[in-house]
């Protein structure tokens, strides 16, 4: 063999072995653990990445935490403080402290806070649902501040109720400060704190009125018009978007919280810390089309299906139906086939009398011998105690079934 066809032989060997190495290499980065050891791949192959401060991203129907980044670091929100707000506002109106249609009359402290603004006029009248509209569209800081006077008595006081609910939450890592977002000392939350949060607002009867709405026209009682646009772009943009909530100050950098829905998976991401504001729209869009095209949701649990049918005591009827108190959907991989285990675990010694909503045992979903979620079983309905008479009717009734 020449000496040139050797030499061309070894050199063909050495390219092809750096190829091989470049390819283990991009392998491993590609292939880099996330929080929970697993690699996250986005939809298209790529490793899902986010360059935000911190960073969180959880599937709503199922309750999966998906990809978690600094999520529990305490850091500032700026305007995502308003899903907060929105949220008292949404049980008091559960409540019926305040109505949609009610008129507020802001005061000169509300129409005169900066930032984001609706521009309200002094000592003028507005519906509680037009300064909700303002506030989900355009970020409203004054309508913030006349809603809460108006449910709270003081923005102080409103706060007191957003930290009780944050409490009740389990929002361990948030302190509200004032229901704007404006920079102040101990303002901080976190990103997995404002999912929870997030979640518990998308429930409410009132979340979806306005959300998707993109560009309006405010009307002042006096006539004058203000143009306001939604600064969540994904109203526009993103296909399945059910809302979400902008966030900047120059502490906190560019924050944002979106949820999505496509067929029965919702998810919930959120970003805090962005460097610009392209950057918290793309990975945001990037971490909910990683749930769309990875995973799939299947109705595991249904509340409507009876699980169980047990005795029960005191009671007019012998047996009583047990249903889940909600779906429980169970988030798997697509083309994963596996079921989980269902485990119903009624209450012993049930007796009446019983509320439609009581807890008279759990239904437990099992995957690989961890339990993934446990469900409240309920009857549905009120089970009245016996007394003197029904007792009489119940004992004649089973006579007339002997006979």
């Amino acid at each position: 063999m020449s000496k040139k066809v050797t030499q061309t032989i070894l050199m063909k060997k050495k390219l092809f072995v750096m190829g091989l190495v470049c390819v283990i290499a991009c392998c491993a980065v590609m292939m880099r653990p996330c929080c929970d050891g697993s690699a996250v791949m986005a939809a298209d192959g790529a490793e899902l990445r986010v360059t935000a401060k911190a960073a969180f991203l959880m599937e709503a129907n199922s309750g999966r935490v998906l990809f978690s980044q600094d999520a529990d670091k305490q850091l500032p929100i700026a305007s995502m403080v308003k899903i907060g707000v929105l949220a008292v506002i949404y049980d008091a109106l559960e409540a019926g402290e305040i109505a949609l249609d009610e008129m507020v009359t802001v005061s000169q402290a509300a129409s005169g806070m900066g930032g984001s603004q609706a521009f309200l006029d002094a000592n003028s009248e507005y519906s509680v649902d037009e300064l909700i509209k303002s506030i989900i569209v355009a970020s409203a800081n004054d309508s913030c501040v006349a809603l809460a006077e108006r449910i709270a008595g003081s923005e102080s006081e409103f706060v007191n109720r957003m930290n009780a609910l944050a409490q009740r939450l389990g929002m361990t890592g948030t302190n509200f400060v004032n229901v704007t977002g404006l920079p102040a000392p101990g303002a901080v939350s976190t990103a997995s704190d404002v999912a929870k949060i997030y979640a518990y607002t998308m429930k409410s009867q009132y979340y979806g009125r306005h959300e998707l709405v993109w560009m309006y026209d405010l009307t002042h009682p006096g006539g004058r018009i203000t143009g306001l646009t939604n600064t969540n772009k994904h109203t526009r943009f993103f296909n399945g978007i059910t809302g979400g909530k902008t966030g900047f100050t120059s502490e906190a950098g560019h924050c944002l919280a979106v949820s999505a829905t496509r067929g029965n998976l919702r998810p919930i991401a959120v970003v805090i810390g962005a460097t610009d504001s392209k950057t918290r729209f793309a990975e945001t869009a990037n971490m909910m089309n990683y749930v769309f095209g990875a995973y799939q949701n299947e109705l595991i649990v249904s509340k409507d299906t009876v699980l169980i049918e047990v005795k029960v005591g005191k009671s007019m009827v012998d047996k009583i139906e047990l249903f889940a108190r909600d779906n429980f959907y169970d988030l798997v991989k697509k083309g994963d086939k596996s079921q989980p285990e269902i485990r119903i675990e009624p209450l012993e010694d049930i007796a009446a009398p019983l509320g439609a909503a009581d807890a008279l045992g759990k239904v437990v979903v099992v995957r690989e011998g961890k339990a993934v979620a446990e469900i409240d079983l309920v009857t549905g309905i009120d089970i009245e105690k016996l007394n003197y008479w029904t007792s009489v009717q119940k004992v004649a009734r089973k006579f007339k079934l002997a006979a």
